[in-house]
């Protein structure tokens, strides 16, 4: 069975690549004596020669030559992930993979552009998805954070809540409910309700504090295809006010004055409680509770 080091292939490669073993010791800061040793050790593991010397001109033999691309592939895979981790462990730089919930997007987008200004080498992963795949990412732990809404409680987490999220209802401007002085759940009842799919945080969130029931035949599984939905005159729209701000201000839907919306909820940022953070994603998830205070 043939046996090298990493020493041993990184001298044999540099001894070939500089024809010299005098370059090749200065190149890995070692004397010569030792870059000739290691040569020799690995000539020896192998149990063949694997140099023909003439002079001082070095070549490989046909077994060298073989084994030199070899090491030179080895080397580069090595160099390489010397340098990811490096930038991973760097608290300056490294990736950070975050998911968040569909609502959380906007302001998500926010605090990652103002970060990345303090920290402009690191780079970043967003996934944003629903429910569901946020606690796929936190059971498997594949995410190094997670924003969402309520965090599950079957699945041990390191959670904190760093904002509120208020949870209203949402209609078109023409609406005929807009023109009652006061509306009730069961004003409500007689209208179409459009909502998440069923599994969401919302649509757990709206059937927990208002008793409703989604019998209507439309369900949407994205935040932004609701907020479409109630300015086509659809129905009845529930979604988290932070993710209409806009539409709210420039008249495009108005907000239903009915309790008990709004209801607050809190956002939280997440990531599985074994899970040992990466100095980056540490240094965000600090950013993101500090912002919020």
């Amino acid at each position: 069975m043939i046996n090298y080091t990493l020493k041993q292939l990184y001298s044999f490669e540099a001894v070939i690549r500089l024809a010299s073993y005098t370059l090749a010791s200065k190149e890995l800061n070692i004397t010569q004596p030792a870059v000739y040793m290691q040569v020799q050790q690995l000539q020896e593991n192998i149990g063949v020669r694997l140099l023909d010397i003439s002079g001082k001109k070095i070549t490989p033999t046909f077994v060298g030559k073989k084994l030199h691309q070899a090491a030179s592939n080895i080397i580069t895979i090595t160099e390489a992930s010397k340098l990811e981790i490096e930038n991973a462990l760097n608290p300056d730089s490294g990736h950070l993979q975050i998911a968040v919930a569909t609502t959380a997007n906007s302001f998500t987008s926010s605090l990652l552009s103002k970060f990345k200004q303090h920290y402009p080498k690191m780079t970043f992963y967003l996934d944003v998805t629903n429910r569901r795949a946020l606690l796929e990412n936190l059971r498997k732990n594949k995410a190094d954070l997670v924003i969402m809404g309520e965090p599950p409680k079957n699945i041990p987490l390191a959670s904190k809540a760093f904002m509120e999220n208020p949870l209203i209802a949402i209609v078109h401007p023409d609406n005929i409910l807009l023109k009652k002085k006061t509306i009730s759940i069961k004003d409500l009842g007689q209208e179409t309700l459009l909502t998440r799919e069923v599994g969401s945080g919302t649509r757990i969130t709206i059937e927990r504090f208002t008793g409703l029931d989604f019998n209507s035949d439309i369900e949407i599984n994205s935040n932004e295809a609701i907020v479409e939905a109630v300015q086509a005159g659809l129905g009845i729209g529930f979604v988290s006010k932070h993710s209409v701000k806009l539409q709210l201000k420039n008249n495009i839907i108005k907000q239903l004055d009915v309790a008990p919306f709004p209801i607050i909820r809190n956002w939280h940022i997440v990531h599985h409680k074994n899970a040992e953070l990466s100095p980056i994603a540490t240094r965000f998830k600090q950013f993101v509770i500090d912002k919020s205070n």
